[in-house]
């Protein structure tokens, strides 16, 4: 289910212009609860040196284990032109 939110929340931020992106840069993490669990869904947008921007939908939940926790992460590079190249999961090492 909190992978399913980062997804969502991944999915919604494709739809959005390359200049829509450069303007949530910043912007403080949305608190979620699911079931009795807290957690943090943050949007990370890093400008690329080839002018593309890396986004980074990274969410963090309370583990149902004390000292662990579940983490979802969904990531993309947005275009210029509008287009999008996915990231590889070996991008996303980074931000876990």
């Amino acid at each position: 289910m909190f992978r399913q939110m980062a997804m969502d929340k991944g999915r919604q931020l494709r739809a959005l212009s390359f200049s829509s992106l450069t303007g949530i840069a910043g912007e403080p993490s949305e608190e979620v609860i699911l079931g009795t669990r807290k957690g943090t869904v943050s949007i990370i947008v890093e400008p690329c040196e080839d002018g593309r921007l890396k986004i980074v939908v990274q969410g963090f939940l309370e583990g149902r284990w004390l000292g662990f926790k579940d983490v979802a992460l969904d990531g993309f590079y947005k275009h210029p032109d509008g287009s999008i190249t996915e990231m590889r999961d070996s991008e996303f090492y980074g931000y876990d």
